[in-house]
């Protein structure tokens, strides 16, 4: 196999793999798929040349800690200064939203996505749909359109009716088509391939957005520093793992074990329970005012070592509209940090870019909450299946559609001529919460995490049927982007 195949296979398997590795592969004439299956099996997702050389040589051991080892001490994080620019647009004024928000909104929406799907080569001449649907025979046409619904005929077919600014036409995909139409939502913009026959599209191939194949594989910063996710703090909880936040503290503080690298800290929402989330959550709070659980928050935040970079945003329990995108949260929540400079409060959803310096680009992280995740998982038969335990298909599923919010009324809007929810440029680093899950997998270049929880389980959660995984800690060197992860509640 040649290199584009054997990295390919890796790709398919959800591994990042170095360049040097997918050289060694095809030099040495290694089963990429049997590494892969190998790799999969002890939970590596991340290959390099050394990895390789450790399984060949047949010691587990020695594998497990080529994986996770960190590289020899260069530099310390609180000898180096850090950097973090927040790229998301400044909040506008809240006011009374109108329909021509609305369509300025979806209009900024479609634009923006037509773009990138205009750089696939398989998206050629598209053609408008006012065009087509008054055409009685047209073969190989493209069209670039936003999915308004989507029904299945007592025969299996699924009848879409699409549009775009020109207008709309019915479009259908045949039973059994198999070219990912189980996937598509309602309000989602993609491009359809096929014929057109009496104003009626037959369509023959979907192409999504996407992330591209080959993207960001070897983007690194020249500085060996780590960054921390987490998300889901919920502080104010009854079920709020105190032993969790000390032992974080512990660690952070304690230079060794990798904490010496650590230089910014991303916090991804629900940084507080909240007070009026759900019926009868009273009852679950140990800290019953909102203005008191984030001053026992600052606490924690006080307690991390100041030369560390914090970057927070908002989530549906934070004292912010539950519209996106969320403002920062308010400076008088947080009377005492606000003053802090290495604090910073971003939106949600928020673009940072972390440790860009001397004019180098630093490591962009999307930060998003999550909120919409529930409804997507819910639309999506092949999501529902893996249910929300396994956040990683529905944050590749939103990569795939470059949107974090694709199905209206997935999560509430606050419109403006901007859609900040469009994944317009393809960042290094995804970082979620919401679903209180986790997860860390690589989706084309892209590292996925789905932060854990500081919050056990609740009667809330119990109701809905959802098991918390608290605890785990995601430290992601900026140097490799290779991720390894803490258990702190075990």
């Amino acid at each position: 196999m040649d290199k584009k195949e054997v990295a390919g296979i890796f790709i398919e398997a959800g591994i990042l793999a170095e360049p040097d590795a997918v050289d060694y592969v095809v030099d040495k004439g290694i089963d990429a798929g049997a590494l892969s299956e190998k790799l999969m099996s002890v939970g590596n997702f991340f290959l390099t040349k050394e990895v390789i050389e450790a399984l060949e040589a047949g010691n587990d051991k020695d594998k497990k800690s080529v994986f996770i080892k960190t590289a020899s001490k260069k530099i310390l994080a609180k000898d180096v200064s850090g950097s973090v620019k927040i790229h998301s647009k400044a909040e506008e004024p809240q006011n009374t939203k109108t329909l021509t928000d609305f369509v300025a909104y979806f209009n900024d929406r479609y634009e923006k996505i037509k773009n990138i799907l205009l750089a696939h080569t398989e998206v050629k001449n598209p053609m408008s749909v006012g065009r087509l649907k008054e055409a009685t025979d047209e073969k190989n046409v493209c069209v670039i359109a936003i999915i308004s619904d989507i029904n299945i005929s007592k025969n299996g077919h699924h009848i879409l009716n699409v549009e775009d600014p020109t207008g709309t036409m019915t479009a259908i995909i045949m039973k059994d088509k198999n070219i990912g139409e189980e996937a598509i939502i309602p309000d989602e913009i993609v491009a359809i391939l096929g014929s057109v026959s009496n104003g009626t599209m037959f369509i023959n191939n979907i192409v999504f957005p996407d992330v591209p194949i080959m993207n960001h594989f070897d983007k690194n910063i020249e500085d060996d520093l780590s960054a921390v996710l987490i998300s889901d703090i919920h502080m104010g909880s009854n079920e709020y793992l105190q032993k969790v936040e000390d032992r974080f503290i512990k660690w952070l503080k304690s230079g060794e074990d990798g904490a010496e690298k650590v230089k910014y800290i991303c916090m991804s929402g629900d940084n507080v329970d909240g007070v009026g989330i759900y019926p009868g959550q009273k009852q679950d709070l140990k800290i019953p005012d909102i203005y008191d659980q984030y001053l026992a928050f600052e606490k924690f935040i006080e307690r991390i070592p100041e030369y560390m970079e914090i970057v927070i945003i908002p989530g549906n329990h934070d004292a912010v509209r539950l519209a996106e995108p969320q403002p920062p949260i308010g400076k008088n929540f947080f009377p005492n940090i606000t003053s802090f400079n290495n604090v910073h409060l971003g939106p949600n959803p928020c673009r940072v870019e972390l440790h860009g310096m001397d004019g180098r680009e630093g490591m962009n992280v999307l930060m998003y909450h999550g909120y919409s995740f529930t409804k997507i998982i819910n639309a999506v038969p092949s999501l529902r299946v893996k249910g929300m335990d396994q956040p990683e298909h529905v944050m590749t599923e939103l990569l795939r559609k470059r949107h974090l919010a694709p199905m209206y009324k997935s999560t509430q809007l606050m419109p403006s001529g901007d859609d900040p929810h469009v994944i317009r440029s393809v960042p290094d680093i995804f970082h979620t919460g919401d679903l209180h899950s986790f997860a860390v997998k690589s989706y084309r270049g892209v590292l996925m995490v789905s932060a854990s929880t500081f919050q056990g389980q609740t009667s809330f959660m119990d109701r809905v049927g959802h098991e918390s995984n608290p605890g785990k800690v995601t430290v992601v060197s900026l140097k490799d982007k290779k991720p390894r992860v803490l258990d702190l509640l075990n």
